[in-house]
């Protein structure tokens, strides 16, 4: 709005207001005098143009600025937090022992705390570092210090994955959500918000009146878009509504929400194609990318699950990512699971990538 008022501009307008008769040359009384004042108020309008662009939210402003924005909502943006894992303490006769709670371990750059006893010599192991980086970590750990009878320990599966600290992006799209859908009372938008404020929670899919009036069914992703583990769910399933004592407002559905928590169903996917390859280039050139490349657009579909009433799987997107590959000339009867057509998961499906078989097209 104020690009145009310029230290420039300013200044020749203020020299403008002066008669003619008055020496007005650059290196002059009145343009020294005046030139420092046009300098600061052209900054003082390039400051009033960036105020408004930070008025109103958009994902490219400056963090503080989003927070202060979304913050009038009563909003906050969400922290990082910490990866669970399962551990599985053995000792020389590899049975399954326990250990003391707090005892401190290390496996590649992070160190991991056990919290928690599930059952004897499987315990909770919390990451002392937050954010996704420790999601993947797996295998041996070794002892920060010593634990009699101890000799083998094994970081295992995820239960709740750690997350980063919330992007401009995430946080802007949920912003909307909330000034467009109006969370009340248990209905749909109150279910959703709700959902995703329990750690370890990612996409939500709220069925309401899904097994007669007052029940309601949860079916939701973890915050790394997989699947939820069994710990999870029962997690939230606590927390909306206890097995035990469901409808009668023991958790935080409403008093008479029967509420049913699920994960959502993987669908193993096998996708084969025949590749007509450029010349000194071979299928093990290119199949660790064509795998990269399908999973990649796989988790784009899980992004968008919550959004969808159903992931399609296409066979003209999986093609042309391949084709974007490097070595890749050309591409062939590209099928699903056997078919040579797009495949439509359910509404609580998300695809789980199990192989690609390649084959090189033989030129006549």
């Amino acid at each position: 709005m104020f690009e145009a008022n310029t230290e420039e501009i300013i200044l020749n307008n203020m020299l403008n207001k002066i008669p003619d008769d008055f020496d007005k040359s650059e290196g002059s009384i009145i343009y020294n005098a005046l030139a420092p004042a046009a300098q600061e108020l052209g900054r003082m309008y390039s400051d009033m143009d960036r105020f408004l662009d930070y008025t109103f939210a958009s994902v490219d402003m400056p963090i503080e600025f989003l927070n202060l924005r979304v913050a009038e909502e009563g909003m906050k943006r969400e922290v990082a937090t910490c990866s669970i894992k399962k551990g599985y303490f053995y000792n020389d006769e590899n049975i399954l022992i326990d250990i003391p709670l707090n005892s401190r371990f290390f496996i590649d750059d992070f160190i991991f705390i056990a919290t928690e006893k599930i059952s004897t010599g499987i315990y909770k192991m919390k990451c002392e570092s937050t954010g996704e980086d420790s999601n993947s970590i797996c295998g041996t750990m070794l002892p920060i210090e010593y634990i009699e009878n101890l000799a083998i320990c094994n970081l295992g599966e995820l239960i709740i994955p750690g997350e980063n600290v919330e992007t401009n992006e995430k946080l802007f799209k949920r912003y909307i959500t909330h000034l467009n859908e109006k969370a009340f009372g248990g209905n749909v938008a109150d279910y959703k918000v709700k959902v995703k404020s329990i750690e370890g929670v990612g996409p939500v899919k709220v069925f309401p009146v899904w097994n007669g009036g007052g029940t309601v069914k949860i079916v939701f992703l973890d915050s790394a878009y997989n699947t939820p583990t069994v710990e999870l769910i029962d997690i939230v399933q606590t927390t909306l509504d206890p097995i035990e004592n469901q409808g009668k407002g023991l958790g935080i559905a409403p008093v008479g929400h029967v509420v049913k928590v699920l994960g959502s169903k993987d669908v193993e996917i096998t996708i084969e194609t025949k590749l007509l390859l450029k010349r000194d280039v071979n299928i093990g050139q290119v199949e660790e990318e064509i795998k990269t490349t399908i999973k990649d657009y796989f988790l784009q579909l899980k992004k968008q699950w919550e959004d969808e009433e159903n992931i399609i799987i296409r066979i003209n997107q999986i093609e042309a990512r391949i084709l974007n590959i490097d070595g890749v000339a050309d591409l062939f009867n590209t099928k699903i699971n056997g078919k040579e057509e797009n495949l439509t998961l359910d509404e609580e499906s998300i695809p789980n990538f199990k192989e690609v078989v390649l084959s090189e097209k033989e030129i006549n």
